[in-house]
């Protein structure tokens, strides 16, 4: 196998699991609704920045980037609409789609790799809401809603993901992965320890 289809191979396993990984999080909002810790902003910011990826493989003909970024864009706006928040899911629904469309008109208006730029600018931030969410959980000693399978499954997808723009030299691609892997590594060992936390507290209770 060359390099070339190596890391066509795990551009699209990398969107597979990108795809996958939400189904996990709308499954146990589903079945805790009241469970809270789960970030609407941060994934609100995932579908803006998945939709810049979308919008980048459409103008660059990456085609990888096509079908994952579809549904996962969807995927995000159920959790950002499913989970409890302070915010009526009517301004939540509202105040994403007019944030949506403006990122969409700007990204169908700057030269196509800027809009690779654009979705590593919210990639880098994109995670950091939900940090700051399961830090606020974890120290309450509350139980979390947030899906240690989902972002396991994240980080797995952007070592696909960041394999892939080394072998191409696809640098936007290779600045999100890199941003996108820390940051999920990052809440994987929050919820983790949340969770044994939990656990503790169950036993000795």
């Amino acid at each position: 196998m060359t390099a070339h289809a190596l890391a066509l191979a795990l551009a699209y396993l990398g969107a597979t699991l990108g795809v996958v990984m939400v189904v996990p999080q709308i499954l146990r909002t589903l079945a805790h609704p009241t469970l809270g810790g789960v970030s609407p902003v941060a994934w609100s910011m995932t579908v803006l920045g998945c939709s810049m990826w979308l919008t980048y493989g459409i103008r660059t003909m990456t085609v990888p980037q096509i079908p994952g970024n579809v549904l996962l864009v969807s995927g995000a706006v159920c959790v950002v609409l499913l989970v409890p928040s302070a915010v009526s899911r009517r301004r939540r629904a509202a105040t994403l789609a007019t944030v949506w469309a403006a990122f969409l008109t700007v990204a169908l208006l700057v030269p196509p790799h800027a809009v690779g730029y654009i979705a590593v600018s919210i990639g880098f931030v994109s995670a950091w809401p939900q940090v700051y969410d399961s830090v606020a959980t974890w120290r309450a000693g509350a139980r979390s809603g947030v899906s240690i399978t989902t972002w396991s499954l994240k980080a797995l997808s952007q070592v696909c993901w960041l394999t892939y723009a080394v072998l191409i030299g696809d640098v936007p691609v290779l600045l999100s992965s890199v941003v996108a892997l820390s940051t999920a590594v990052t809440l994987l060992a929050l919820e983790t320890l949340a969770t044994a936390h939990e656990a503790r507290a169950i036993a000795v209770t």
